[in-house]
């Protein structure tokens, strides 16, 4: 695996080697999660199949299948489903070298009948690319915005959790791009709307939080089961979330994610085996 990161103004060598100690891979799949009644996962398919890394599908097959899913305010007890999932696949470097791979997330999307889930009102802005950073260096990266909406559809509060860059600089540029790149996201954000559930078991919550992928891409992106490699930002968790943090990185680009409701994971990403 390489690490083909962009490079800006040149950077301090100190900087530089700290920064590519922390460069990670990732792969974002898709596919569906047969569950029992009793939340164990009895099967699982992964979409395309033959565009992912043979090492991905093994390290995936040792450890979907101990997952165990709570089906909270998403089924019935008692009832089996199947649900579309996404899971992120990080690529970790070592001392030695070598990548060590690892589940970094997943997401179970719920399913609701038409006016029991939140929902765009119209298509959600997107945030400009900030000029200043144009100025630095192309710059591509994901921001992690969760956001808290109110019974209006508005959003009456944000966090922005986390903001990863495919970006290696000196440690105040890539401070800039993070702050540009969150300030961008916060005001595009802020002006979003979104349509509440009106039954179901969602409609009797005064507020709902949800996480929203925000991507800014410069040339073209990875396609699906190739690996892209960024800096991680530092993370700032968002309360309520405290047993969701597993998911920080599992949701599609510009997908609405649920905090707090909905099916997730009760066992660790890696079960230990039993």
């Amino acid at each position: 695996m390489l690490c083909l990161l962009m490079f800006g103004a040149p950077a301090a060598a100190d900087d530089v080697a700290e920064f590519r100690k922390q460069v990670v891979g990732t792969m974002l799949l898709t596919g569906t999660l047969a569950i029992a009644a009793d939340g164990s996962v009895i099967g699982y398919a992964i979409n395309q199949p033959d565009k992912v890394p043979p090492e991905v599908l093994r390290h995936l097959a040792r450890h979907v299948p101990r997952w165990k899913v709570t089906m909270a305010d998403a089924s019935s007890p008692g009832e089996a489903t199947e649900r579309r999932f996404s899971v992120r696949v990080m690529a970790i470097p070592e001392e030695s070298g070598y990548f060590r791979l690892s589940l970094a997330g997943a997401n179970i999307v719920q399913q609701h009948k038409p006016g029991e889930d939140i929902v765009a009102d119209g298509r959600l802005r997107r945030p400009e690319y900030p000029r200043a950073v144009l100025r630095l260096a192309d710059v591509s990266g994901t921001v992690y915005v969760a956001v808290k909406v109110g019974r209006d559809g508005k959003v009456a509060d944000l966090v922005i959790e986390q903001v990863n860059l495919n970006f290696i600089g000196e440690e105040q540029e890539i401070a800039q791009v993070r702050a540009e790149f969150a300030a961008h996201t916060a005001a595009a954000a802020r002006q979003w709307k979104f349509k509440m559930p009106k039954g179901g078991p969602l409609a009797e919550y005064p507020f709902l939080e949800a996480r929203v992928p925000v991507t800014y891409i410069v040339g073209a992106a990875p396609g699906y089961g190739e690996w892209e490699y960024y800096l991680p930002g530092p993370r700032r968790a968002v309360s309520g979330a405290e047993d969701d943090g597993v998911t920080i990185a599992a949701g599609e680009s510009g997908e609405l994610q649920l905090i707090g409701v909905g099916p997730r994971l009760v066992t660790p990403l890696e079960p230990p085996a039993g």
